[in-house]
């Protein structure tokens, strides 16, 4: 607890994850994959009193999924209103990226190149990356850059709050600033 708000956290990567899923699912059809996102996202919703989620799952591991499987922009569309509709109370925070390469270039930089290589493989190998012929850093940036776009556009017609931040280094007091904001922390 910080500031007097009870949190929880759970890494992207933690095998007790709320919403994790594995791998045969990110392959799974996209009727398939936002079902089980949604009935996923309905538990965690059930699970607690009051909850404040400020986590990636609601874009980067479903949205980036269907994407990512070729799934038709309706489709993606759908899913998103259903999430909002499960999600209502729910305050969304987007990082933004202004030039993919600069970003890219200093991410790919810290986590280094085994943690490189293993992105532009998964890019090469999604259906939309065989489709569009994403190779190496070029086709993980279009990917990218293709994706950000298109959560952008579902952001911009979102029944929920939402908040579009730059991605940048953030510190403590940036972050103490952006919950205030959010209203997950009142102002001091």
């Amino acid at each position: 607890m910080a500031n007097g708000v009870d949190a929880n956290l759970w890494l992207e990567t933690a095998p007790n994850h709320p919403l994790k899923r594995n791998k045969t699912l990110a392959v799974s059809s996209g009727n398939e994959l936002s079902q089980n996102c949604l009935d996923a996202w309905q538990a965690f919703v059930n699970s607690l009193d009051t909850t404040v989620v400020f986590d990636g799952y609601a874009l980067q591991s479903t949205v980036r999924f269907l994407y990512a499987n070729c799934a038709t922009h309706s489709h993606i569309a759908e899913y998103f209103s259903s999430w909002q509709e499960l999600a209502s109370e729910a305050t969304l925070v987007f990082f933004s990226v202004e030039n993919t390469r600069e970003h890219f270039e200093v991410v790919c930089e810290e986590r280094g190149s085994e943690w490189t290589a293993k992105l532009y493989e998964y890019v090469e190998n999604t259906p939309i990356g065989v489709v569009n012929g994403f190779k190496g850093r070029e086709g993980f940036l279009e990917f990218w850059s293709n994706y950000q776009l298109l959560c952008l556009e579902l952001l911009s017609g979102a029944s929920v709050p939402v908040h579009v931040a730059g991605a940048r280094s953030w510190s403590d007091g940036d972050f103490e600033v952006l919950a205030s904001r959010v209203g997950l922390v009142s102002e001091r």
